[in-house]
């Protein structure tokens, strides 16, 4: 079970694929007393099985405060990883998340003209340069890359992933943007494009194993036509209150309780939290009518429903682009399997 932390409200980036109400006013800031409590009470009832993320807006806004949690989850043994924009990984800072065995997950779309495409500062700037200057002093190796394929950026995939394995990132992670519907002519183009990284991904393999660490490949090991019978997730807000998903906190602090499942001083309400995500489910089951899934856009759905969209027709093109990733991962996969074997 994985508790997702979100930190604050704050970020000094206004990325087009995030979904976070951010930069309102006045701030919302966890307490660490009340981030502590939440990580107590996580391992209290996971144990070895609890996992954390820690989230914002940007996290590392918060470095006193991540590393502060970060190291009480670490010192129980928990698996930690903070998500960051990278622009404000500071050496002392991303070093001493590293020395507690905390992982740094960057999200950098590649090179400079994809992911600043879309990874904009607030008022609208460039951002790529301001991240690879952050990461200049720290071990590229040392570091998660996340990835977002976009329909305009689609072509130049490998281009980017090899510009990140070239400057010296060997952990990779990506998924397509969701934000908005792909069409029929991007979803060939995503379908081309990962044609050609399964040949470079087995020609690297051949050449120089473990290269390239994809990180998520188990997500799309094998298909599915049924719901997740598990949930592996739940959302504490920056409010110290514990939501369903974080679609919710597409709203801000405050706007969103409907989805609230609790608070950090009174527990968490986890009869409630079924509730709310077995509603999605029964939709978004209705949607897909036994169509065969990777991932299960159960979020997608709810991020359509409390915006006023066509939440069926959101988790059907969601579905599109996951079948598209998730035939070209689970064959990769597959074949890595067989090799190691």
């Amino acid at each position: 079970m994985n508790l997702l932390i979100f930190l604050s409200d704050r970020c000094n980036m206004a990325c087009d694929y995030c979904f976070l109400a951010l930069n309102a006013r006045p701030a919302t800031v966890l307490s660490e007393a009340d981030g502590a409590r939440a990580v107590d009470a996580h391992l209290s009832r996971f144990g070895r099985a609890a996992r954390f993320t820690l989230l914002g807006g940007e996290p590392l806004l918060h470095p006193e405060l991540a590393r502060a949690l970060a190291r009480r989850a670490r010192a129980a043994g928990a698996k930690v990883t903070v998500v960051t924009n990278g622009t404000k990984a500071a050496p002392a800072v991303v070093g001493g998340l590293l020395e507690l065995g905390v992982e740094v997950a960057v999200s950098l779309d590649g090179r400079a003209e994809a992911h600043d495409a879309h990874r904009r500062t607030v008022a609208g700037g460039a951002t790529h340069a301001a991240v690879m200057k952050a990461l200049a002093r720290l071990a590229p190796s040392s570091l998660r890359v996340n990835l977002v394929i976009s329909e305009d950026t689609v072509r130049a995939f490998l281009s980017n992933v090899d510009w990140l394995r070239e400057s010296g990132f060997t952990r990779l992670s990506f998924h397509a943007d969701v934000a908005r519907p792909w069409t029929a002519k991007g979803l060939r183009a995503l379908e081309t494009a990962l044609s050609g990284f399964a040949r470079y991904a087995r020609a690297l393999d051949a050449a120089a194993p473990g290269a390239l660490s994809l990180w998520h490949l188990d997500s799309y090991r094998r298909a599915a036509t049924e719901p997740p019978d598990e949930d592996e997730e739940l959302v504490l807000g920056a409010d110290a209150r514990y939501y369903a998903g974080d679609a919710w906190l597409s709203r801000p602090y405050g706007a969103g309780l409907d989805g609230a499942v609790g608070a950090v001083r009174s527990g968490a309400d986890w009869g409630k939290r079924r509730a709310l995500l077995a509603e999605a489910d029964r939709g978004v089951a209705r949607a897909l009518d036994g169509a065969p899934y990777y991932t299960w856009p159960r979020e997608t759905w709810q991020l359509a429903a409390l915006a006023g969209r066509d939440a069926a027709a959101a988790a059907r093109a969601f579905r599109a682009a996951d079948a598209v990733l998730g035939d070209a991962l689970s064959k990769l996969a597959r074949e890595r399997e067989g090799a190691r074997a």
